[in-house]
């Protein structure tokens, strides 16, 4: 078994990371019952809570690795930009700052697949990075584990860096590169996929909202 996702995200990382506050924030516009996809779902952080609190969710992430601590939803193991099931939810989640794809066409490719999947009426969680933070290095420390990033570049159209993750004595690198998502770009980016930005759930703008109305 590997300690690393295909995109270099290390399991015992999010095995440490708590749920919280991307739970509540989840929460706050879920109604009882609501059947929930749970895109990019890792290792069951958000997934797992929703299921125990009585949502039917189906957890899809392209890693056999984090899947395995998922219980209790519905696993299912494939690439979420690919995904095309024959079935409609009543909430799409698209946290771990998927949107903050480096090219538009991968943003809008996330999007598409989330409004495929949604029930005409149901809303997206779309977790993004804050639209005014300007990536420098910093080191920070979250639930234990801390993070590091490092070898910032900026792009006209976004930016790469290294984020080195330390738990202990065992460290984790993973380069990545990405682009900063505003309410203008998003508000676009929904627009061209069917859906519409409402706003957002948390002071920091990092979790927005979306809908089909």
């Amino acid at each position: 078994m590997s300690d690393m996702a295909p995109d270099g995200s290390p399991v015992d990382v999010y095995l440490a990371l708590s749920p919280e506050p991307d739970l509540s924030r989840v929460r706050s516009v879920l109604r009882p019952g609501w059947s929930v996809l749970d895109l990019g779902c890792g290792v069951g952080r958000i997934a797992n809570a929703l299921c125990h609190a009585g949502h039917a969710v189906v957890a899809v992430d392209n890693s056999p690795d984090m899947l395995t601590h998922v219980r209790g939803p519905e696993p299912l193991l494939h690439d979420i930009w690919t995904l095309d099931l024959d079935r409609r939810f009543d909430a799409v989640l698209a946290l771990s700052h998927l949107v903050n794809g480096r090219t538009r066409e991968r943003r809008l490719g996330l999007l598409s697949v989330c409004r495929h999947h949604l029930r005409e009426g149901g809303v997206v969680v779309v977790q993004r990075y804050p639209p005014e933070w300007n990536p420098t290095d910093e080191t920070s420390r979250v639930d234990g584990v801390e993070v590091q990033l490092h070898d910032v570049r900026i792009f006209g159209d976004g930016f790469s860096a290294t984020v080195t993750y330390a738990i202990g004595d065992r460290s984790w690198a993973q380069p990545f590169e990405a682009a900063i998502v505003d309410d203008e770009e998003l508000s676009s980016l929904a627009e061209a996929a069917g859906l519409r930005f409402r706003g957002v759930l948390d002071e920091q703008q990092t979790c927005a909202l979306l809908t089909t109305e």
